[in-house]
């Protein structure tokens, strides 16, 4: 199959992702990685595992239509407005079978640019639930947190608050290790840079 393998590429990258925490995510090796990177061509099964690891649907990641590689690059544009990321919602992943299992999130928004965007937050989150916050109109956060291994995988959708509206501009997903700190870094609309720092007891 033919993979759009610069989408590929960016889709991975706006999730702060190595090549190697992908193979991972989609339980393929990092060398099958780096080759459908490189030349876009991969096996059925390769593709629907890089495209279950990316939520993303199948059709999207093949070069069938411009249609849909223009929408994606759309979305990569808007993603630098992103909004301050202050909040975790967590719900129970694919093959999660536990209930009510609970997982302490701490979040630390800091501007690089030196705007006076920063602050900590901590959040006792259930496994399978969700929610919702909002941050002065600026952003609107829904996160999903499953359990990956021996981590967390936080798959999340950012919301700017644009004249007036909640728009989506980015949904990155990010590993996380126990008690490990681990970063996006947002190029935000309102404050610049920003420095998203998650670390999780669990």
């Amino acid at each position: 199959m033919k993979i759009n393998h610069k989408l590929l590429r960016r889709q991975r990258e706006q999730r702060a992702w190595t090549q190697n925490q992908l193979a991972e995510v989609a339980s393929l090796s990092m060398r099958t990685v780096q080759r459908i990177e490189r030349n876009g061509i991969a096996a059925k099964e390769s593709a629907m595992a890089l495209a279950s690891a990316l939520d993303m649907d199948l059709a999207d990641l093949l070069i069938q239509s411009n249609s849909s590689s223009t929408r994606h690059t759309s979305n990569r544009r808007w993603w630098g407005l992103v909004g301050i990321l202050t909040s975790l919602i967590v719900s129970l992943g694919w093959w999660s079978t536990a209930a009510a299992e609970q997982v302490m999130i701490n979040l630390s928004v800091k501007a690089e640019s030196g705007a006076s965007t920063e602050g900590e937050m901590q959040f006792l989150n259930e496994l399978g639930a969700q929610s919702e916050v909002r941050f002065n109109h600026q952003f609107r956060l829904l996160v999903r947190t499953v359990r990956h291994n021996q981590g967390l995988l936080l798959s999340t959708e950012i919301y700017d608050f644009i004249d007036g509206d909640y728009l989506l501009i980015s949904s990155p997903s990010i590993l996380i290790a126990d008690n490990e700190l681990a970063a996006i870094h947002l190029d935000t609309h309102s404050s610049g840079r920003l420095q998203l720092s998650f670390k999780s007891d669990f």
